[in-house]
């Protein structure tokens, strides 16, 4: 009897690893053909007939009480084999396709379904070592099902230790290999710790491109050989591809706003030499012509959320360069400088009749000039004393950003990662300020207008918070502690119309709509608990 309850166990966890297997490659499968699709337009190469494998392996379930058990530990293993098969056949395809296209089809996707991205990193863990390009695919992989957010400050935060043993358990269970030499894993645990520290040190963006932090920190990780397939090495590269994620994205908000300056000033520039190519050489044009296809690329990127390193450090050197240029044009004695020059009398005349109020020359009976359209009024939480600096922050990332944000693209993209805002939110505030795209309806209004409160009242609660949770006192907690609890009160009423607002949808309402209410009122009274939790604190304290 024992022996038949051995016999059976093995048999039951053989068939289960060979299901496992199975699904992982069927799902890999999938993966390939969406990646084909979306941006080859074309189908794998490959011809598996996985309909037909899947019922033999269905089949093995018939057989397992009635056939001894090495017949059936036999058909098993061969069933392995031929999955062994698929697996090369899969991996030739996916050899074919750049790390480049596996991480855009992810961020164009945007999918969250953790079960798909494990399936795809447990068949890159099938292979006992690969290629320099499937570990950069392994590594975008790892980075993005071993994070977590952190709800404080929207920082990317490996997840919990006792999970990502579990995870890379799992990972590196799936095939046998003889372990890197102890000296080996420590000096890798070490050097990529030391790389750590040096992205954390980075007080400029440019120093990650100075320093060659990035390109050194790959470089480590394609050097690994055995030593990759370690939990303790895995845990060490998720920390620093967490570390230079969270100093990209911290350092590159500055960088985005100088470049986002520095280009209007060069598109003005370049508007002003279109009317005068004389005084622009040849050299000149080309330079702007290369500041306009790294300004259209870097502008088409990040709308669609994959802003990358290289490309801004590209962008920011031809406009530095650029920059330079014109800068030497302008001290140059006896040289041509590119700028608004002086217009000739009629031109002038015409120019300054396209401003309001002044007419010099005017004919009489002619026509009055085309009436400017007036700019929407602001909308009121916009000269809120309380919320306006804020409401006008969320309004201004908003019209930067000049992408729709349906799918929660524009909420996580680049520039509004920071307001941590919801997708609807988004749109909300787009539309308080568009004069194309207002609310089709008075209800959708209001609530537009609600969303963009309530998303500001959040910010200003978080700023309150973060001063209210020093230890120390200063002189300055007085007045925060006035601020913390005008925002209490206002949440109170917010809430209240919140709750309104759910109330005209009713329970039968479009729950799309229900679930965007109830999720920015939560998240309202989630931060409105804290405060009143640290504020009641320090007020209790100072009596």
């Amino acid at each position: 009897m024992s022996t038949s309850i051995v016999d059976l166990k093995t048999i039951h966890d053989a068939y289960t690893r060979l299901t496992e297997k199975f699904k992982t490659f069927w799902t890999f499968h999938q993966f390939l053909q969406g990646v084909h699709k979306t941006f080859f337009g074309d189908a794998p190469g490959y011809n598996v007939d996985f309909q037909g494998l899947y019922d033999e392996i269905r089949a093995v379930t018939t057989v397992m009480n009635v056939e001894p058990p090495p017949v059936v530990i036999d058909r098993i293993n061969q069933l392995d084999g031929r999955l062994d098969v698929v697996y090369r056949a899969l991996s030739a395809d996916d050899e074919k396709i750049a790390a480049s296209w596996v991480r855009r089809f992810f961020e164009k996707v945007r999918t969250e379904d953790e079960k798909l991205l494990l399936a795809i990193l447990r068949f890159y863990f099938h292979a006992r070592q690969v290629s320099p390009e499937a570990l950069d695919k392994m590594d975008f992989l790892l980075t993005l099902v071993g994070a977590r957010r952190s709800l404080d400050d929207g920082r990317y935060l490996p997840r919990f230790p006792q999970e990502l043993t579990k995870l890379f358990a799992a990972l590196l269970g799936l095939v046998r290999r003889s372990p890197a030499p102890a000296a080996e894993l420590t000096a890798a645990v070490k050097a990529l710790g030391l790389l750590k520290k040096d992205i954390d040190s980075c007080e400029r963006f440019e120093e990650l491109t100075e320093k060659k932090i990035l390109d050194s920190l790959r470089t480590v990780k394609h050097r690994l050989g055995p030593a990759f397939y370690d939990s303790n090495v895995l845990s060490a590269i998720l920390d620093a591809n967490l570390a230079a994620k969270n100093r990209f994205q911290a350092l590159y908000r500055s960088e985005e706003k100088r470049i986002f300056e520095s280009s209007q000033q060069l598109l003005d520039i370049e508007r002003e030499l279109s009317r005068r190519p004389e005084v622009a050489d040849a050299e000149l044009q080309e330079e702007f012509r290369r500041f306009r296809q790294f300004k259209d690329e870097f502008d088409k990127n990040r709308g669609e959320g994959e802003i990358r390193h290289a490309q801004v450090t590209r962008l920011a050197e031809t406009i530095d360069q650029l920059m330079s240029k014109l800068d030497a044009a302008g001290e140059a004695p006896g040289e041509q400088i590119p700028e608004i020059l002086p217009l000739p009398d009629e031109e002038l005349s015409e120019a300054q009749e396209t401003v309001s109020g002044y007419f010099p020359g005017r004919i009489e009976g002619a026509a009055p000039p085309e009436p400017v359209k007036a700019a929407r009024a602001k909308p009121a939480v916009a000269t809120d004393p309380l919320l306006g600096e804020v409401a006008a922050k969320i309004l201004y990332s908003v019209d930067m950003l000049q992408v729709g944000a349906g799918s929660g693209q524009a909420a996580y993209g680049s520039s509004l990662s920071r307001l941590r805002l919801e997708p609807w939110e988004v749109r909300a505030a787009r539309r308080v300020q568009s004069e194309d795209d207002r609310a089709p309806d008075a209800e959708t209004a209001a609530n537009d207008d609600l969303f963009l409160e309530g998303a500001a009242l959040r910010l200003r609660i978080d700023e309150a918070a973060q001063v209210l949770k020093a230890p120390s006192a200063t002189a300055e907690d007085g007045k925060v502690l006035e601020m913390a609890a005008e925002c209490l009160v206002r949440a109170q009423d917010l809430d209240r119309r919140f709750r309104q607002s759910l109330e005209a949808v009713g329970t039968e309402g479009p729950p799309e709509r229900l679930n965007e209410l109830t999720r920015s009122r939560f998240r309202l009274l989630r931060a409105f608990s804290g405060l009143w939790l640290l504020h009641n604190a320090r007020a209790s304290a100072g009596e």
